[in-house]
Protein backbone atom coordinates (compact mmCIF):
# COMPACT_ATOMS: atom_id res chain seq x y z
CA UNK A 1 0.00 0.00 0.00
CA UNK A 2 1.26 3.42 -1.16
CA UNK A 3 1.59 5.07 2.44
CA UNK A 4 1.11 8.61 0.22
CA UNK A 5 -2.90 7.61 0.28
CA UNK A 6 -3.05 8.49 4.18
CA UNK A 7 -1.88 12.21 3.74
CA UNK A 8 1.22 11.66 5.71
CA UNK A 9 -0.70 9.69 8.30
CA UNK A 10 0.79 5.87 9.13
CA UNK A 11 -1.96 4.48 7.72
CA UNK A 12 -5.85 3.90 9.15
CA UNK A 13 -6.80 2.21 12.47
CA UNK A 14 -10.21 1.27 12.92
CA UNK A 15 -11.61 1.62 16.57
CA UNK A 16 -14.01 -0.74 17.32
CA UNK A 17 -15.38 0.54 21.42
CA UNK A 18 -19.14 1.05 22.65
CA UNK A 19 -17.23 3.50 25.39
CA UNK A 20 -16.64 7.05 24.57
CA UNK A 21 -14.25 7.55 27.50
CA UNK A 22 -12.06 4.58 26.25
CA UNK A 23 -12.73 5.85 22.65
CA UNK A 24 -11.31 9.32 23.50
CA UNK A 25 -7.85 7.90 25.28
CA UNK A 26 -7.40 5.69 22.62
CA UNK A 27 -7.92 8.47 19.77
CA UNK A 28 -5.86 11.08 21.07
CA UNK A 29 -2.73 8.74 21.33
CA UNK A 30 -2.64 7.59 17.66
CA UNK A 31 -4.64 10.89 15.94
CA UNK A 32 -1.24 12.60 15.26
CA UNK A 33 0.06 9.23 13.82
CA UNK A 34 -2.94 7.64 12.39
CA UNK A 35 -6.35 8.58 10.58
CA UNK A 36 -8.80 6.86 12.96
CA UNK A 37 -12.08 5.70 11.83
CA UNK A 38 -14.50 4.84 15.06
CA UNK A 39 -17.26 1.87 15.20
CA UNK A 40 -19.71 1.94 18.62
CA UNK A 41 -20.65 -1.69 17.56
CA UNK A 42 -19.80 -4.71 16.14
CA UNK A 43 -21.98 -4.93 12.94
CA UNK A 44 -20.70 -1.44 12.17
CA UNK A 45 -17.25 -2.49 12.64
CA UNK A 46 -17.45 -5.69 10.14
CA UNK A 47 -19.43 -3.29 7.41
CA UNK A 48 -16.85 -0.86 7.88
CA UNK A 49 -13.49 -3.33 7.79
CA UNK A 50 -14.92 -4.64 4.18
CA UNK A 51 -15.05 -1.57 2.56
CA UNK A 52 -11.12 -1.78 2.78
CA UNK A 53 -8.14 0.41 3.26
CA UNK A 54 -7.78 -0.57 6.90
CA UNK A 55 -4.61 -1.58 8.39
CA UNK A 56 -5.41 -2.45 11.82
CA UNK A 57 -8.20 -2.75 13.71
CA UNK A 58 -8.52 -1.80 17.76
CA UNK A 59 -11.23 -4.51 19.14
CA UNK A 60 -12.76 -4.07 22.22
CA UNK A 61 -14.02 -7.08 24.02
CA UNK A 62 -16.87 -6.55 25.77
CA UNK A 63 -19.59 -4.49 23.84
CA UNK A 64 -23.42 -5.27 23.42
CA UNK A 65 -25.21 -7.19 20.46
CA UNK A 66 -22.17 -8.57 18.98
CA UNK A 67 -18.91 -9.03 21.36
CA UNK A 68 -15.68 -8.84 20.14
CA UNK A 69 -15.00 -12.25 19.72
CA UNK A 70 -18.12 -12.79 17.75
CA UNK A 71 -16.26 -9.65 15.36
CA UNK A 72 -13.07 -11.23 15.20
CA UNK A 73 -14.93 -14.39 14.18
CA UNK A 74 -17.00 -12.44 11.65
CA UNK A 75 -13.98 -10.63 10.17
CA UNK A 76 -11.56 -13.76 10.04
CA UNK A 77 -14.17 -15.83 8.02
CA UNK A 78 -14.09 -12.97 5.59
CA UNK A 79 -11.68 -13.02 2.41
CA UNK A 80 -12.23 -9.32 2.03
CA UNK A 81 -10.94 -8.85 5.86
CA UNK A 82 -9.13 -12.09 7.35
CA UNK A 83 -5.71 -10.69 6.59
CA UNK A 84 -6.24 -7.20 8.48
CA UNK A 85 -4.51 -7.47 12.15
CA UNK A 86 -6.70 -7.50 14.68
CA UNK A 87 -5.22 -6.17 18.69
CA UNK A 88 -7.73 -6.93 21.34
CA UNK A 89 -8.36 -4.29 23.78
CA UNK A 90 -10.46 -5.01 27.13
CA UNK A 91 -10.60 -4.69 31.14
CA UNK A 92 -10.92 -8.36 31.41
CA UNK A 93 -7.93 -9.80 32.93
CA UNK A 94 -8.56 -13.13 32.49
CA UNK A 95 -6.02 -15.57 30.91
CA UNK A 96 -8.11 -17.27 29.25
CA UNK A 97 -9.48 -14.45 27.40
CA UNK A 98 -6.46 -13.67 25.80
CA UNK A 99 -5.98 -17.07 24.72
CA UNK A 100 -9.68 -17.56 22.82
CA UNK A 101 -8.50 -14.13 21.41
CA UNK A 102 -4.69 -15.20 19.92
CA UNK A 103 -6.72 -18.10 18.81
CA UNK A 104 -9.09 -16.39 16.63
CA UNK A 105 -6.48 -14.87 15.03
CA UNK A 106 -5.82 -11.74 16.97
CA UNK A 107 -2.16 -10.77 16.66
CA UNK A 108 -1.90 -8.45 20.28
CA UNK A 109 -4.35 -8.41 23.58
CA UNK A 110 -3.63 -5.24 25.51
CA UNK A 111 -5.67 -5.09 28.81
CA UNK A 112 -7.00 -1.48 29.98
CA UNK A 113 -6.58 0.44 31.10
CA UNK A 114 -2.87 0.72 29.53
CA UNK A 115 -0.08 3.26 28.84
CA UNK A 116 -1.04 5.21 25.62
CA UNK A 117 2.52 5.11 24.52
CA UNK A 118 2.76 1.50 24.84
CA UNK A 119 -0.58 1.12 22.67
CA UNK A 120 1.20 4.02 20.09
CA UNK A 121 4.11 1.61 19.93
CA UNK A 122 2.36 -1.42 19.40
CA UNK A 123 -0.07 -0.01 16.64
CA UNK A 124 3.61 1.59 14.91
CA UNK A 125 5.18 -1.37 15.14
CA UNK A 126 2.16 -3.62 13.69
CA UNK A 127 1.21 -1.18 10.73
CA UNK A 128 4.94 -1.22 9.97
CA UNK A 129 4.91 -5.03 9.44
CA UNK A 130 1.73 -4.77 7.45
CA UNK A 131 3.52 -2.32 5.05
CA UNK A 132 6.65 -4.19 4.79
CA UNK A 133 4.64 -7.69 3.97
CA UNK A 134 2.03 -6.12 1.28
CA UNK A 135 5.31 -5.13 -0.33
CA UNK A 136 7.20 -8.13 -0.16
CA UNK A 137 4.60 -9.83 -1.43
CA UNK A 138 3.71 -7.80 -4.47
CA UNK A 139 7.77 -7.80 -5.25
CA UNK A 140 7.26 -11.45 -4.99
CA UNK A 141 4.24 -11.70 -7.03
CA UNK A 142 5.72 -9.46 -9.66
CA UNK A 143 8.90 -11.90 -9.33
CA UNK A 144 6.38 -15.16 -10.31
CA UNK A 145 5.07 -13.39 -13.13
CA UNK A 146 8.53 -12.58 -14.80
CA UNK A 147 9.67 -15.87 -14.21
CA UNK A 148 6.75 -17.47 -15.56
CA UNK A 149 6.54 -15.03 -18.74
CA UNK A 150 10.50 -16.20 -19.15
CA UNK A 151 9.59 -19.90 -18.97
CA UNK A 152 7.18 -19.62 -21.69
CA UNK A 153 9.03 -17.72 -23.68
CA UNK A 154 12.39 -20.14 -23.25
CA UNK A 155 9.56 -23.14 -24.01
CA UNK A 156 8.44 -21.02 -27.38
CA UNK A 157 11.84 -20.19 -28.45
CA UNK A 158 13.30 -23.30 -28.40
CA UNK A 159 10.46 -25.06 -29.84
CA UNK A 160 9.66 -23.13 -32.51
CA UNK A 161 13.78 -23.35 -33.50
CA UNK A 162 13.40 -27.24 -33.54
CA UNK A 163 11.47 -26.99 -36.96
CA UNK A 164 13.52 -25.00 -39.31
CA UNK A 165 16.47 -26.54 -38.30
CA UNK A 166 14.92 -29.83 -38.86
CA UNK A 167 14.13 -28.39 -42.70
CA UNK A 168 18.24 -27.32 -42.49
CA UNK A 169 19.24 -30.51 -41.12
CA UNK A 170 17.49 -32.61 -43.98
CA UNK A 171 19.00 -30.26 -47.39
CA UNK A 172 22.50 -31.31 -46.97
CA UNK A 173 21.24 -35.14 -46.50
CA UNK A 174 19.21 -34.46 -49.84
CA UNK A 175 22.34 -32.95 -51.75
CA UNK A 176 24.51 -35.79 -51.15
CA UNK A 177 22.02 -38.07 -52.65
CA UNK A 178 23.46 -35.94 -55.92
CA UNK A 179 26.22 -37.51 -58.22
CA UNK A 180 27.71 -34.48 -59.43
CA UNK A 181 28.95 -33.45 -55.83
CA UNK A 182 32.89 -32.91 -55.68
CA UNK A 183 34.51 -34.37 -53.00
CA UNK A 184 34.78 -31.07 -51.05
CA UNK A 185 30.93 -30.08 -51.53
CA UNK A 186 30.58 -33.42 -49.99
CA UNK A 187 32.98 -32.73 -47.16
CA UNK A 188 31.23 -28.90 -46.04
CA UNK A 189 27.53 -30.37 -46.83
CA UNK A 190 28.65 -32.72 -44.00
CA UNK A 191 30.00 -30.41 -41.66
CA UNK A 192 26.33 -28.38 -42.00
CA UNK A 193 24.74 -31.52 -41.40
CA UNK A 194 26.91 -32.51 -38.15
CA UNK A 195 26.66 -29.04 -37.35
CA UNK A 196 22.72 -28.87 -37.25
CA UNK A 197 22.36 -32.17 -35.39
CA UNK A 198 24.74 -30.40 -32.56
CA UNK A 199 22.72 -27.35 -32.74
CA UNK A 200 19.15 -29.87 -32.35
CA UNK A 201 20.95 -31.52 -29.73
CA UNK A 202 21.70 -28.50 -27.51
CA UNK A 203 18.25 -27.66 -28.05
CA UNK A 204 16.62 -30.52 -26.66
CA UNK A 205 18.79 -30.97 -23.73
CA UNK A 206 18.08 -26.96 -22.68
CA UNK A 207 13.93 -28.48 -23.07
CA UNK A 208 14.97 -31.58 -20.88
CA UNK A 209 17.30 -28.90 -18.49
CA UNK A 210 13.97 -27.19 -18.47
CA UNK A 211 11.68 -29.87 -17.41
CA UNK A 212 14.47 -31.06 -14.72
CA UNK A 213 13.85 -27.66 -13.03
CA UNK A 214 9.90 -27.86 -13.14
CA UNK A 215 10.40 -31.40 -11.99
CA UNK A 216 8.19 -33.22 -15.23
CA UNK A 217 11.45 -34.59 -16.28
CA UNK A 218 10.76 -38.53 -17.73
CA UNK A 219 13.98 -39.56 -16.17
CA UNK A 220 14.24 -43.62 -17.52
CA UNK A 221 17.30 -45.23 -15.98
CA UNK A 222 19.58 -48.03 -18.13
CA UNK A 223 22.67 -49.77 -16.63
CA UNK A 224 25.62 -48.35 -19.11
CA UNK A 225 29.56 -48.16 -19.22
CA UNK A 226 30.36 -44.77 -18.09
CA UNK A 227 33.97 -45.66 -19.10
CA UNK A 228 33.55 -45.71 -22.36
CA UNK A 229 31.28 -42.78 -22.51
CA UNK A 230 33.94 -40.73 -20.90
CA UNK A 231 36.58 -41.76 -23.09
CA UNK A 232 34.25 -40.37 -25.75
CA UNK A 233 33.95 -37.18 -24.57
CA UNK A 234 37.75 -36.77 -24.34
CA UNK A 235 38.03 -37.70 -27.24
CA UNK A 236 35.28 -34.57 -28.25
CA UNK A 237 37.05 -32.16 -26.10
CA UNK A 238 40.71 -33.03 -27.45
CA UNK A 239 41.08 -30.29 -29.52
CA UNK A 240 40.07 -27.89 -26.64
CA UNK A 241 42.00 -29.29 -24.84
CA UNK A 242 45.32 -29.55 -27.43
CA UNK A 243 44.70 -25.39 -27.53
CA UNK A 244 46.04 -25.29 -23.89
CA UNK A 245 48.44 -28.20 -24.13
CA UNK A 246 45.98 -30.14 -21.43
CA UNK A 247 46.00 -33.71 -21.11
CA UNK A 248 43.50 -35.67 -19.36
CA UNK A 249 43.78 -39.03 -17.79
CA UNK A 250 41.33 -41.92 -16.75
CA UNK A 251 42.57 -43.44 -13.89
CA UNK A 252 40.73 -46.60 -12.12
CA UNK A 253 40.88 -47.24 -8.32
CA UNK A 254 41.96 -50.60 -9.17
CA UNK A 255 44.51 -49.62 -11.98
CA UNK A 256 43.00 -51.62 -14.52
CA UNK A 257 41.79 -50.13 -17.67
CA UNK A 258 42.66 -52.41 -20.05
CA UNK A 259 40.07 -53.33 -22.95
CA UNK A 260 37.23 -54.91 -21.97
CA UNK A 261 36.96 -53.51 -18.52
CA UNK A 262 33.45 -51.62 -18.10
CA UNK A 263 32.71 -48.85 -14.84
CA UNK A 264 29.11 -49.43 -14.65
CA UNK A 265 26.78 -46.92 -13.20
CA UNK A 266 22.80 -46.53 -13.01
CA UNK A 267 21.28 -43.57 -14.93
CA UNK A 268 20.62 -42.22 -18.39
CA UNK A 269 23.25 -41.84 -20.90
CA UNK A 270 22.30 -38.72 -22.73
CA UNK A 271 21.99 -36.50 -19.44
CA UNK A 272 25.25 -38.10 -18.09
CA UNK A 273 27.22 -36.96 -21.44
CA UNK A 274 25.50 -33.21 -21.31
CA UNK A 275 27.09 -33.23 -17.52
CA UNK A 276 30.70 -34.50 -17.73
CA UNK A 277 31.36 -33.00 -20.70
CA UNK A 278 30.14 -29.89 -18.79
CA UNK A 279 32.47 -30.27 -15.87
CA UNK A 280 35.52 -31.50 -18.19
CA UNK A 281 35.05 -28.57 -20.43
CA UNK A 282 34.78 -26.06 -17.40
CA UNK A 283 38.38 -27.92 -16.07
CA UNK A 284 39.78 -27.40 -19.31
CA UNK A 285 38.92 -23.63 -19.15
CA UNK A 286 39.78 -23.22 -15.47
CA UNK A 287 43.51 -24.80 -16.10
CA UNK A 288 47.13 -23.77 -16.54
CA UNK A 289 48.39 -24.32 -19.63
CA UNK A 290 50.35 -27.49 -20.53
CA UNK A 291 48.63 -29.19 -17.16
CA UNK A 292 47.04 -32.39 -16.90
CA UNK A 293 43.50 -33.03 -15.68
CA UNK A 294 42.53 -36.15 -13.63
CA UNK A 295 39.56 -38.04 -13.47
CA UNK A 296 39.57 -41.38 -11.49
CA UNK A 297 37.09 -43.89 -11.09
CA UNK A 298 36.13 -45.54 -7.72
CA UNK A 299 33.73 -47.92 -6.71
CA UNK A 300 31.17 -47.65 -3.22
CA UNK A 301 28.88 -50.58 -2.29
CA UNK A 302 25.61 -48.43 -3.65
CA UNK A 303 27.58 -45.97 -5.64
CA UNK A 304 30.09 -44.66 -8.04
CA UNK A 305 32.51 -42.23 -7.84
CA UNK A 306 34.17 -39.76 -10.71
CA UNK A 307 36.32 -37.08 -9.67
CA UNK A 308 37.89 -35.01 -12.07
CA UNK A 309 40.58 -32.78 -10.83
CA UNK A 310 42.61 -29.55 -12.50
CA UNK A 311 45.12 -26.86 -12.07
CA UNK A 312 43.65 -23.35 -10.91
CA UNK A 313 41.63 -22.63 -8.07
CA UNK A 314 37.75 -21.27 -7.88
CA UNK A 315 37.35 -18.11 -6.84
CA UNK A 316 36.42 -18.12 -3.15
CA UNK A 317 33.62 -15.84 -3.70
CA UNK A 318 31.65 -18.40 -5.61
CA UNK A 319 32.81 -21.29 -3.88
CA UNK A 320 29.26 -21.57 -2.07
CA UNK A 321 27.58 -20.82 -4.86
CA UNK A 322 29.75 -23.13 -7.94
CA UNK A 323 26.47 -24.95 -8.90
CA UNK A 324 24.00 -22.06 -8.40
CA UNK A 325 22.32 -21.46 -11.90
CA UNK A 326 24.41 -17.99 -13.73
CA UNK A 327 27.28 -17.86 -11.49
CA UNK A 328 30.39 -17.52 -13.25
CA UNK A 329 33.79 -15.41 -12.62
CA UNK A 330 36.72 -14.62 -15.36
CA UNK A 331 34.54 -16.17 -18.34
CA UNK A 332 33.72 -13.22 -20.90
CA UNK A 333 31.74 -15.53 -22.44
CA UNK A 334 30.53 -17.56 -19.44
CA UNK A 335 26.63 -18.64 -18.63
CA UNK A 336 27.05 -20.19 -15.33
CA UNK A 337 24.93 -22.91 -16.84
CA UNK A 338 27.70 -25.28 -17.22
CA UNK A 339 27.89 -26.47 -14.00
CA UNK A 340 24.00 -26.07 -12.30
CA UNK A 341 23.26 -28.13 -15.47
CA UNK A 342 25.31 -30.70 -14.16
CA UNK A 343 23.84 -30.70 -10.84
CA UNK A 344 20.45 -30.42 -12.35
CA UNK A 345 21.33 -33.53 -14.08
CA UNK A 346 23.18 -35.68 -11.39
CA UNK A 347 20.26 -34.33 -8.67
CA UNK A 348 17.64 -36.17 -11.36
CA UNK A 349 19.31 -39.14 -11.80
CA UNK A 350 19.28 -39.54 -7.78
CA UNK A 351 23.08 -38.71 -7.33
CA UNK A 352 24.93 -36.10 -5.38
CA UNK A 353 27.78 -33.70 -6.69
CA UNK A 354 30.37 -32.15 -4.63
CA UNK A 355 33.40 -29.67 -5.02
CA UNK A 356 36.45 -29.82 -3.52
CA UNK A 357 38.62 -26.75 -2.99
CA UNK A 358 40.90 -27.83 0.13
CA UNK A 359 43.93 -28.43 -2.19
CA UNK A 360 45.77 -25.17 -2.84
CA UNK A 361 46.30 -24.80 -6.41
CA UNK A 362 43.80 -27.35 -7.36
CA UNK A 363 39.73 -27.83 -7.88
CA UNK A 364 38.05 -31.40 -7.67
CA UNK A 365 34.61 -32.17 -8.64
CA UNK A 366 33.23 -35.50 -7.37
CA UNK A 367 30.17 -36.89 -9.38
CA UNK A 368 28.16 -39.93 -7.31
CA UNK A 369 26.01 -42.11 -9.16
CA UNK A 370 23.99 -44.67 -7.60
CA UNK A 371 24.78 -48.52 -8.79
CA UNK A 372 23.66 -52.02 -7.46
CA UNK A 373 25.53 -55.07 -5.96
CA UNK A 374 22.74 -56.94 -8.19
CA UNK A 375 24.78 -56.20 -11.62
CA UNK A 376 28.60 -56.96 -9.99
CA UNK A 377 28.04 -60.04 -12.40
CA UNK A 378 27.18 -58.62 -15.23
CA UNK A 379 29.38 -59.08 -18.31
CA UNK A 380 29.76 -55.73 -20.12
CA UNK A 381 27.80 -57.43 -23.22
CA UNK A 382 24.81 -57.83 -21.26
CA UNK A 383 24.21 -54.43 -20.31
CA UNK A 384 21.73 -52.33 -21.44
CA UNK A 385 22.70 -49.47 -23.67
CA UNK A 386 20.82 -46.83 -25.12
CA UNK A 387 21.16 -45.61 -29.25
CA UNK A 388 24.84 -44.68 -29.88
CA UNK A 389 25.33 -40.65 -29.73
CA UNK A 390 28.62 -40.16 -32.46
CA UNK A 391 27.58 -37.58 -34.63
CA UNK A 392 24.57 -36.50 -32.35
CA UNK A 393 26.66 -34.72 -29.53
Amino acid sequence: MNRGEHTEKNGVILLVDDQPESILVVKEALKRHFIIKIATRGELAVTLAALGGIDLILLDLLMPEMDGYEVCLRLKEDPRTRDIPIIFMTSKDSQEDEIVALRLGAVDFIRKPSNPAIVLLRCVNIVAYQYAKKELDLKNEQLQQALKVRENVERLFQHDLKGPLTGIIGVPQMLLEADNLTDGQKTMLKVVEKSGYVMLDMINRSLDLFKMENGTYDFQPTVFDLLELLERIVTDLKRSADAKGVTIHIECADGDLNQGKSFVVIGEKTPCYSLFSNLIMNAIEASERETAIAIDLSYGEAERFVKITNSGEVPEAIRDRFFEKYVTSGKKSGTGLGTYSAWLSVKTQNGRIDLDTSRPGETSVTVVLPYSEVLAGFHPAWIRDLPDLDGKV
